[in-house]
């Protein structure tokens, strides 16, 4: 029913109509509320409809290019709204127009929210309406990928009860939300049917997070009924086991404002209380079809649809009032009448002033970071930490993490896996909020924890490849762990950190298996601050092994190197150092950066002393140096016969290919771009320039892959003009590596391979 044509019903109300409320106390029949809270709530579910017509209204004028209903649910949201506290935060589904005007969001900023204006607190424009983000009300930015943000609101309740520390340096100085939150999510019933959804559940109970899920169960995802996704329908059949372990499975009405302030009350005290999660199936109506692009009545039956006429919460909530005394028919038509004069106000104000998005205005929320604000936080992380570093050495050697207290930087060249063990060490020494955690990365896991003298005789685990060894064993449990095999779990446990305040190290153990998280990293963790318009930030690393040149070891799903894969999502860096010295200087800069970084470690590097004779290990730098994203090393500048472009595992692969062309009198120069994104463009072109032939060199396959990318920069731009021949992109073959020495040898590039595509471009 269309709002307006319910408000009118209200007005002209000839039913029941009860003794006035005289006295502002607390009413038994509404769980103690008082009628002023009451008659605040109702104000907040009338504004929310009215939005949600005028959004419709702007579509029509051509004003607003999209609209999506929230009718139906914005009772149990001003209901939430009501009970949680202002700093509980909240994980809404784009539905939740009630929850954010009962929280206090401004209707001006609804109007720009639904026209698209750049200047919209929320979003600038970059979301379609209803996709909500308010840092000060603690609502915290939405997305459309379906059930993705429970696994987010588990992430944020694992952070609230983690007991490792967060200092006044951290970026919510002793973390944003306290010991005894609740993270409300909100989501339909379909999304629920998501893998996400499951593991948050499963995440949640695992860890007694404080975590509500109040599923807004209207019966229909789109066109698909409830009850061809669960046995009766019910949503939270499939955890009724989980209930053992803490869960608390609610079902009730919620298009009845009474029972429904006393269940959700119950619920929310519930999980405050630290005995568990809880899962609500929360049955409610469906007002308007699903979005403006469908129509339920091609496939609702006309009963069904008329059930969730008559069930429409606003309506009845409104009889209620009318019947109780809380509120006159007059007083709904009173207050229905000042806010369609106040969201027809803001309406036109808001198109008559319209500030339309530019490239710039866009592009400014993309990234948080720049590499002067990168510095600076690394200045303050070092200074305040405090850390006596030839004390720490001198603990270290005697607890035998390393076989001398010298500091690292003095020791000489090293090879890449012990640079990053040193690096994590010290970001974990100066950093409170620093916390490593993933598949393996312990030294040790489960009950053995409880007895540390049963681990003095055991080396330890410490990551597969053995980079994080000994960092739980001195740093404790609560900030080096274990994780469940689940790659999206490790991410959406890294950004529940970040959004409490702390700065994740999460590793996934090899790129082959991210697969899995793909959808938390580029549609949560990488849009984190432009789809909340920076008022949030994602200050991640995630670690993660690549590649082949394992000596056959690998194959298959352990030699991945498709970082073209990853250089495609917008808000992410992409490293990939190729030497000791690169991986702890970039380590550190992506530790030290406010946007979430995917740091890339060759596994066939991490023990390498040297490539076929060329020397591999490098000097530790000093503490204080970082290395800019988007600067590239450059091997042999003076060479200027033929220029190979690349990075990480292949770099080492073109300097054996120089030393041997140096023998027979060509100079081939290597580049070694260190981030791929960002590209160090400036020095590409400048190659090219100077080189004119040009080799662009990648472990990555052709189709899709970063080669293509890289050498776009060159053809791309006026250093076309300075090429003797065309750019050849040397790759792996469009194939995933087979299994042995042969496999390496035919999938990837070669240094036999490469030494013939320079024989190659030097003829043409």
């Amino acid at each position: 029913m269309d709002i307006a044509v319910l408000a009118e019903k209200l007005r002209n109300h000839k039913g029941k109509v009860g003794a006035s409320v005289k006295k502002d106390e607390p009413l038994t029949a509404y769980n103690g509320l008082k009628p002023s809270e009451l008659r605040k709530m109702y104000h907040s579910m009338l504004m929310a409809r009215r939005i949600e017509r005028e959004e419709k209204l702007l579509l029509r004028k051509g004003h607003c290019r999209f609209f999506i209903g929230c009718g139906g649910k914005e009772m149990i949201d001003v209901v939430a709204a009501h009970y949680l506290r202002p700093n509980d935060p909240f994980f809404g589904y784009y539905r939740n127009k009630g929850f954010d005007m009962q929280r206090g969001a401004s209707l001006e900023e609804k109007m720009k929210e639904a026209i698209g204006d750049r200047r919209g607190r929320a979003v600038g424009g970059m979301l379609q309406p209803s996709h909500s983000a308010y840092a000060d009300l603690e609502i915290l930015p939405q997305a459309s990928p379906t059930g993705s943000h429970a696994l987010e609101a588990s992430g944020l309740g694992m952070a609230i009860v983690q007991k490792s520390p967060i200092s006044e340096a951290a970026i919510y100085p002793g973390g944003r939300y306290p010991r005894d939150a609740v993270v409300y999510c909100a989501i339909g019933e379909g999304s629920t049917s998501s893998v996400e959804f499951g593991r948050a559940v499963f995440y949640s109970v695992f860890d007694k997070t404080p975590n509500v899920y109040a599923i807004y169960n209207c019966g229909w995802a789109i066109s698909v009924s409830v009850e061809e996704q669960f046995p009766e329908g019910n949503p939270t059949t499939p955890f009724e086991g989980f209930q053992r372990f803490g869960l608390k499975i609610m079902n009730f009405d919620g298009t009845d404002i009474k029972d429904s302030l006393k269940r959700v009350k119950e619920g929310i005290d519930y999980a405050r209380s630290g005995a568990g999660p809880v899962l609500m199936n929360i049955k409610v109506t469906r007002e308007e079809s699903h979005s403006g692009s469908d129509d339920q009545s091609f496939y609702m039956a006309p009963q069904i649809k008329q059930w969730h006429v008559d069930n429409d919460c606003t309506m009845k909530t409104g009889l209620t009032f009318i019947a109780d005394g809380i509120m006159t028919p007059d007083e709904i038509g009173q207050m229905w009448d000042d806010i369609d004069r106040r969201v027809t106000a803001a309406s036109e104000a808001a198109v008559k002033d319209f500030q339309p998005k530019t490239y710039e205005s866009i592009m400014s929320k993309v990234l948080s970071c720049s590499y002067e604000t990168i510095v600076k936080r690394w200045d303050k992380i070092l200074a305040a930490g405090k850390v006596d570093r030839t004390a720490a050495f001198a603990e270290y050697a005697r607890k035998k993490y390393f076989p001398k207290p010298d500091l690292p930087e003095t020791l000489g060249p090293m090879t890449m896996r012990t640079a990053i063990n040193y690096t994590l060490f010290e970001i974990m020494e100066h950093s409170p909020e620093a916390l490593l955690f993933g598949e393996d990365v312990a030294d040790f896991s489960g009950e053995i924890l409880n007895h540390p003298d049963q681990m003095e005789g055991l080396k330890g685990k410490g990551g597969v490849f053995l980079v994080s060894k000994n960092i739980q064993r001195h740093f404790g449990r609560t900030r080096c762990f274990n994780t469940p095999l689940d790659e999206a779990g490790i991410l959406a446990r890294a950004i529940g950190h970040a959004l409490q305040g702390r700065r994740p190290l999460a590793e996934v153990q090899f790129l082959d298996y991210i697969s899995p998280a793909y959808q938390i990293l580029k549609d949560r963790i990488c849009t984190l601050h432009q789809r909340s318009n920076g008022q949030w930030v994602a200050p991640i690393v995630i670690r993660v092994t690549y590649g082949g040149y394992k000596q056959g070891a690998g194959s298959f799903w352990h030699s991945e190197a498709n970082i073209g894969t990853f250089i495609n999502i917008p808000g992410l860096h992409v490293v990939v150092p190729s030497n000791a010295g690169d991986a702890a200087g970039l380590l550190r800069t992506a530790y030290a950066c406010n946007d979430p970084v995917l740091f890339c470690e060759s596994v066939a590097l991490y023990n390498r002393r040297d490539w076929e004779g060329v020397p591999v290990e490098t000097p530790y730098p000093p503490l204080n140096e970082l290395i800019p994203f988007g600067k590239a090393a450059v091997y042999y500048p003076d060479h200027h016969d033929v220029a190979v472009i690349t990075y990480g595992t292949t770099v080492h692969l073109a300097r054996k290919a120089a030393e041997i062309l140096k023998d027979k009198g060509v100079g081939l120069r290597v580049v070694d771009l260190r981030t791929v994104r960002p590209l160090d463009q400036e020095t590409i072109r400048r190659t090219a320039e100077e080189c004119g032939r040009v080799i662009v060199l990648t472990e990555d396959r052709f189709m899709g892959g970063a080669g293509p990318t890289i050498s776009a920069v060159i053809t791309g731009s006026d250093a076309i003009t300075s090429l003797q021949a065309p750019v050849v992109v040397l790759t792996a073959i469009d194939s995933r590596v087979a299994y042995g020495l042969d496999g390496d040898a035919v999938c990837l590039p070669t240094t036999e391979k490469l030494l013939a595509a320079v024989e190659d471009v030097r003829r043409y």
